[in-house]
């Protein structure tokens, strides 16, 4: 028993039809593209829908065979004698079907029965390749371009339209009129819908949102290659993948079945560019493929294949570019052999690296061999030579995601592996990095401190001199009163010294890291100094401060830390001390430890407020109830160097009271001693 070719290419056919409607079906489940339109089979031109309900969720499409009317334009008035029709499948073109040419003009009918009464129904015309002119019972309802059989008038229009159907009418008659010498396919090559108004804008409205998703999400992956081909020095793979995404995207954007996004943002672009752009993308991926392949294997991959794809991808463009549609159309099954010989060398190529040992070429393999079938049905869907119907418009786009899924793997596989790695170099680079941080954070820090406390511990007393000078200078004051002045600058120039020295200390031990030295010193004497520093401030604001540390009271610790923390709490008693108020500084033995306190009666401070100024971060001063500033260096820096002197700092404030600061100093780091 003998197969025919004919019956073994049926046979094929066939089975690649039914697995990819089967596919269809959980596509359509999976990614939402169901519509709602039921199709209604037409027998000899005319089918009853009276029986129907046309709900807001339900459509039916005008699909089976219609009368057609070969190199004629008949009218209404036409069909008032008898005329003698062939039938043509819809949606179809006439070329594909028969041995008609695709340019050239016919005439479609079909007559139809809807339901008694019905209310809003319409019917959906998509696009008739390449212009169309429809009748309704009669009534001229709508022209897509110009239909003539002079080119002079002649004009192609792809769109869309809906044609409503009045209430009253409840047998339908449709004339449609088709013009086509632009276009390599001619006629109704989609399916028109009957149904309420509201169902098809929302089959419509679905149906452009998931193509637009589609090609939303390969341009994504476009942007993402194009991105990994300027981050790797071997990066062509990625630039080749890119543009069949950008390629496939804009086809997705632009051909029947899809949202025509681009025609309808650009309308002023003629139909013409748009049909050069949907091919360029098609015909130049016949290049890019096998580019990507070679580039990717390049050890493995023949090159003479390569150059062949490349110069039959750049003579079809070239096609595209100086040849009218209906010719470079045809280009198309030529297109479709390149691609599927394209696919063979790419299983081969990778083959072959997979069996020299590349890990990465098993799954390119499979990414491959995954997306074929989405290729090859997308290929059968266009053939002339073995026209199938699928019935689902996202092969191509389903195909290329596929493909890509595998990609993001491989990539995502690499970036773990890198990952790894670079966690076992860090364990030994880190702790080189944390030092080295380390000691610009530092330096940083000191900087910006620094910075702060010159501009206000030193540039407040010097401004001050400054202008007791220019007033000196002016003759505002004679010369027996600036020796009055004398001893006061000469006070607050001691003070400012004793300061610098206090900052070029604390820089130091920033920088080299702190020193505790713990040596015997009379406390007493150390209040006195710093309170000294604040006597002008102390009666321009009228405060007093009392203290109790007794005279020659001698203790063991670090004398400048103390001094740094002594004068940044006295600054900040008096900042925040309303005029004519109070300070008190008590000592005392509690518990074989000493306590300082310097208490204020001032504004005080809330809890979120004093958990702000004790942060490390904080390096700004705040201004007091006089505009005073202030050192800069933060309660922060107090309990930090109390700490490492073995002490403590605690704060106790209630706004509108005042504040309490104690520093508390353990027994083992102190030796009290109370002289008479």
């Amino acid at each position: 028993m003998f197969i025919s070719f004919s019956q073994l290419r049926f046979s094929f056919v066939t089975m690649i039809a039914k697995v990819f409607k089967l596919f269809s079906m959980y596509g359509v489940a999976l990614f939402m593209t169901a519509t709602s339109a039921y199709s209604q089979q037409t027998e000899k031109g005319f089918f009853d829908l009276s029986h129907h309900n046309f709900s807001a969720d339900v459509t039916y499409s005008l699909s089976g065979t219609w009368e057609f009317y070969w190199n004629k334009l008949l009218t209404p008035s036409d069909f008032k004698v008898s005329q003698q029709p062939e039938w043509l499948s819809v949606p179809g073109s006439w070329q594909r079907q028969s041995d008609y040419p695709a340019l050239g003009i016919a005439t479609y009918r079909v007559r139809f029965l809807l339901p008694e009464p019905h209310r809003s129904l319409a019917i959906f015309f998509p696009i008739v390749n390449s212009s169309a002119k429809i009748w309704l019972n009669g009534e001229l309802v709508l022209e897509s371009g110009i239909v003539s059989t002079n080119l002079n008038i002649y004009k192609a229009k792809l769109s869309g339209s809906l044609v409503s159907i009045p209430d009253h009418i409840h047998e339908v008659d449709l004339i449609i009129q088709v013009a086509n010498y632009t276009y390599y396919g001619a006629g109704i090559a989609a399916t028109p819908q009957v149904g309420q108004s509201s169902a098809i804008f929302k089959d419509l409205n679905r149906s452009n949102g998931i193509e637009n998703f589609f090609a939303g999400s390969l341009i994504a992956m476009f942007m993402y290659q194009l991105i990994l081909y300027f981050l790797y020095h071997r990066g062509k793979p990625h630039l080749w993948l890119s543009l069949i995404c950008l390629g496939v995207a804009l086809r997705a954007l632009i051909v029947h079945g899809g949202s025509f996004l681009l025609p309808n943002l650009f309308p002023l672009v003629s139909w013409e560019i748009w049909k050069k752009i949907e091919f360029t993308c098609v015909y130049s991926i016949l290049a890019l493929f096998p580019l990507y392949v070679y580039d990717l294997f390049s050890e493995y991959a023949p090159k003479k294949p390569l150059i062949l794809f490349i110069s039959l991808s750049v003579v079809l463009c070239a096609a595209v570019l100086v040849t009218p549609q209906y010719t470079y159309g045809l280009f198309l099954e030529i297109c479709h052999v390149g691609l599927l010989l394209s696919f063979i060398y790419a299983v081969y190529s990778i083959s072959r690296a997979w069996r020299a040992g590349n890990k990465d070429a098993k799954t390119i393999l499979f990414g491959v061999i995954a997306s074929f079938p989405f290729i090859l049905a997308e290929i059968l869907q266009n053939s002339r030579l073995f026209p199938v119907d699928i019935g689902f418009m996202y092969l191509v786009e389903m195909g290329v995601l596929v493909f890509l899924l595998f990609q993001v793997y491989l990539l995502a596989n690499h970036y773990a592996k890198a990952y790894k790695n670079l966690e076992l170099l860090n364990q030994n680079l880190e702790r080189v990095v944390q030092e080295r941080t380390g000691e610009l954070v530092t330096a940083n820090t000191v900087k910006d401190r620094l910075l702060s406390v010159m501009s206000h511990d030193i540039k407040s007393p010097l401004n001050s001199l400054k202008g007791v000078l220019n007033i000196y200078n002016k003759g505002i004051i004679s010369k027996d009163e600036f020796s009055h002045l004398t001893l006061q600058i000469e006070n607050d120039l001691s003070k400012t010294t004793l300061l610098v020295e206090n900052i070029l200390q604390w820089t130091a031990n920033q920088l080299k890291g702190l020193q505790v030295k713990m040596e015997k010193f009379d406390l007493h004497n150390l209040v006195e100094d710093n309170l000294r520093l604040f006597d002008n401030l102390v009666i321009g604001k009228k405060i007093s401060i009392h203290h109790n540390v007794k005279s020659k009271m001698e203790v063991t610790s670090d004398r400048n830390i103390l001094n740094l923390v002594l004068r940044n709490l006295i600054s900040n008693a008096v900042k925040f001390s309303f005029e004519g108020g109070k300070i008190l500084i008590e000592v005392k033995a509690v518990n074989q430890t000493l306590e300082v306190q310097i208490k204020d009666y001032g504004v005080g401070m809330d809890s979120h407020t004093l958990e702000s100024l004790l942060s490390p971060q904080n390096t700004v001063s705040t201004v007091g109830t006089g505009r005073e500033g202030g050192t800069g260096l933060g309660l922060s820096l107090c309990r930090e160097y109390i700490n490492k002197a073995g002490g403590f700092l605690t704060v106790e404030s209630t706004p509108g009271e005042g504040t309490t600061f104690t520093i508390i100093l353990p027994a083992k780091k102190l030796i009290l001693f109370f002289l008479k």
